[in-house]
């Protein structure tokens, strides 16, 4: 990870994907556990024996995946009930386009129709994610904290999301995007890419604050902040797009803010609900798989914006990860997770950047620390996939 040698690009991407792949393992090995699981409860059941990748690629499309392959078969609802609850399908209204989209184009060429369709992009995309946060560490920092970066990212069990049906890895894809071509001042392309990550994830309006800290980065140079400042003004474009888009064919106006309202019973506790699930654990430490993640979340969240400070990470990356913290952090129901903690990758780019550049010096002591790191995020990996397919905590 962060070893004192100088290393070149090519090994840094090298290393980044081999971990990847590695990790993919990883997340297979937990999905085989769940798989195993229900085979087992369907034979003592009585029930008919159910192949393993059946088993599989259930796990893999539950929860959010649900919703969005409910979106690549069906489309967008044309009207949603009133009282509406996440028991009808038409509560998929609460769930943005980008990913089901890239979906549905896959089903087209890809067999198996659109669950393993999502699986298979969602690897590729899985990959992508990664190498564009080492792209992004290396355009801020250097390939040796853009090798650590990649590698931490991989094995963070957080990126479980990054093999199911979710769009966590689109938007990832498209958020570091957005920031290196915001650090190269590439206002257009920015501009692009930032529209489609608020059109992707509600979260994804975090690349707004990336483009404001820019604007506060070019203030001396007029030009160049007139060319960010509209690159920026194009960024929310993508959300206020998608819930008109919603709307219209629902026939009403704000239906996405009143699906997650009712049906997913979204509201904000500005902090207040990750402060009391934390006292939960704390009261009960082996009482909530739930509480247990939210409170590793909190962890690392802690450790991630105490390595932004002392790295003095860019502005832009910190806008951007401090506003993915902040909207993680602010719901009244589903707050810290660590699939979310992923998302604000900022947070684990600083860490990395902190152990290359300030770690200490001890080839040994590195070696060991190192060590340990990559085993308890291996391991938290398969723990969280488990957890999360046998649908034992909240993801």
């Amino acid at each position: 990870m962060g070893e004192t040698v100088q290393i070149t690009w090519t090994r840094a991407l090298r290393t980044g994907l081999i971990t990847y792949l590695a990790s993919r393992l990883l997340v297979l090995l937990g999905v085989g556990l769940v798989a195993i699981a229900r085979t087992q409860e369907d034979a003592r059941n009585g029930l008919s024996r159910i192949p393993t990748s059946r088993h599989i690629r259930d796990v893999l499309s539950t929860w959010d995946g649900f919703w969005y392959l409910e979106i690549v078969r069906n489309g967008y609802p044309a009207s949603v009930p009133d009282g509406v609850t996440y028991f009808v399908p038409e509560a998929r209204a609460a769930f943005f386009p980008v990913f089901p989209l890239i979906t549905r184009f896959a089903d087209v060429v890809l067999p198996g129709g659109p669950a393993t369709a999502g699986i298979i992009m969602n690897l590729i995309l899985g990959g992508l994610a990664v190498v564009m946060i080492g792209v992004l560490a290396r355009t801020l920092w250097d390939d040796q904290v853009a090798t650590t970066a990649m590698v931490l990212v991989a094995l963070f069990p957080g990126s479980f999301v990054l093999s199911m049906v979710y769009s966590e890895a689109t938007m990832i894809v498209l958020a570091a995007g957005t920031m290196i071509t915001l650090a190269r001042h590439r206002w257009w392309l920015a501009a692009g890419l930032g529209l489609l990550t608020t059109a992707t994830r509600p979260n994804g309006l975090a690349v707004v604050l990336a483009g404001l800290a820019c604007i506060w980065m070019l203030r001396h140079d007029r030009a160049q902040r007139w060319r960010a400042a509209v690159a920026t003004a194009v960024m929310p474009l993508g959300f206020i797009a998608v819930i008109a888009f919603i709307g219209s064919t629902a026939g009403e106006r704000w239906v996405w803010f009143r699906v997650q309202r009712e049906a997913w019973d979204e509201g904000f506790s500005f902090g207040w609900s990750t402060v009391r699930f934390v006292g939960e654990w704390l009261a009960s430490p082996l009482g909530s798989p739930t509480r247990a993640l939210t409170v590793a979340s909190v962890i690392v969240i802690a450790i991630g914006l105490t390595a932004m400070w002392r790295t003095r990470t860019s502005p832009v990356l910190g806008a951007y990860t401090l506003g993915v913290v902040a909207l993680m952090l602010s719901p009244a129901t589903v707050t810290a997770r660590p699939r979310f903690v992923l998302t604000a990758f900022g947070l684990i780019v600083a860490a990395a950047a902190w152990w290359v550049h300030h770690g200490p010096s001890d080839p040994a002591r590195r070696r060991n620390v190192e060590l340990v790191v990559i085993g308890a995020s291996s391991a938290g990996l398969v723990a969280a996939t488990s957890i999360y397919g046998l649908l034992g905590a909240i993801p």
